[in-house]
């Protein structure tokens, strides 16, 4: 099983729905690939619809926290292919013991309406 190296760190930006990450964190795929919310990104945590909260959670909250603080970054820096972001997303929600149902309508969720995009070379970057 994946392991992370610690809780996220940030804090709350001025427009009052996104933070920033202040400490760098890792998670360690069962591949051995580490996928990093490196210091200074700038997160919006999981996009849940509002009427789901109650059955889900809000997005800043829950153990699919640190999972979506790293999906988050990877969406925006599309520096992986969006299939590889989703599916670790999958394997981070159950490292931090997100229930099995949950974290297959999550994955689900973000695998259907989640970002997609082209993979960028590494003269794009």
């Amino acid at each position: 099983m994946g392991m992370f190296n610690g809780p996220v760190k940030t804090e709350w930006l001025p427009n009052g729905r996104d933070m920033v990450v202040t400490t760098q964190l890792t998670y360690i795929d069962n591949s051995g690939k580490a996928w990093n919310a490196w210091a200074g990104s700038t997160v919006n945590g999981a996009s849940i619809p509002k009427p789901l909260w109650t059955f889900i959670g809000s997005p800043f909250c829950g153990k699919y926290r640190r999972a979506s603080v790293i999906h988050d970054v990877y969406c925006g820096t599309h520096s992986e292919p969006w299939q590889s972001a989703h599916r670790v997303f999958y394997e981070m929600m159950d490292t931090d013991g997100v229930g099995m149902m949950q974290r297959w309508l999550m994955f689900r969720a973000v695998w259907f309406f989640g970002p997609r995009w082209e993979q960028q070379t590494a003269l794009e970057k």
